[in-house]
């Protein structure tokens, strides 16, 4: 009966050791790599801030294309030059501050005056126009990237696509 009662013990266990072996990988199939072309591909053009009427405090606008086949979270902007950088929306009426901003895959988003944009708050040194701020912007789901802002006039309007355009 005991000689029944291991047999039966090691052939229910069988099944079980073998499973164990199994999922350690040597069997299973690797997970295919991620393909690059469906990560995001982040880029960022015309990063310009208006020359700020206060010393430490100012707006920055950029346009962040993304042309890689996933979307990508936009969690955050730092510069050396401030003490901190926060990211808005502006309304009809208000600001309100937007933690997070996606970039949908193969698309646009557009930091420009009544919209979304950068506030650069504890400047240092005092920006002057022509001066170059450095912005990284940090992602969930890809590397940071980093662009030197130039301080533009007040009238500066950027060309199309976020482009350098016209002071006027």
């Amino acid at each position: 009966m005991r000689r029944q009662v291991a047999l039966a013990a090691a052939v229910l266990a069988a099944p079980l050791a073998l499973a164990g072996c199994s999922s350690s990988g040597a069997t299973a199939a690797p997970a295919a790599p991620a393909s690059p072309a469906s990560a995001p591909r982040l880029s960022v053009s015309g990063a310009y801030i208006p020359l700020p009427s206060l010393p430490d405090m100012a707006a920055g606008y950029f346009v962040l294309r993304n042309d890689g086949g996933e979307a990508a979270t936009l969690t955050g902007v730092t510069s050396p030059q401030a003490q901190s950088v926060s990211m808005h929306q502006s309304t009809a009426s208000t600001m309100v501050d937007t933690p997070t901003v996606r970039i949908p895959a193969h698309g646009v988003v557009t930091f420009a005056r009544g919209g979304r944009h950068l506030m650069l708050m504890g400047l240092n040194p005092a920006p002057k126009l022509g001066a170059r701020i450095d912005l990284t912007l940090r992602f969930d789901d890809a590397a940071p990237v980093t662009v030197q802002a130039t301080v533009q006039p007040l009238t500066y309007q950027p060309g199309p696509s976020g482009q350098p355009g016209q002071s006027g």
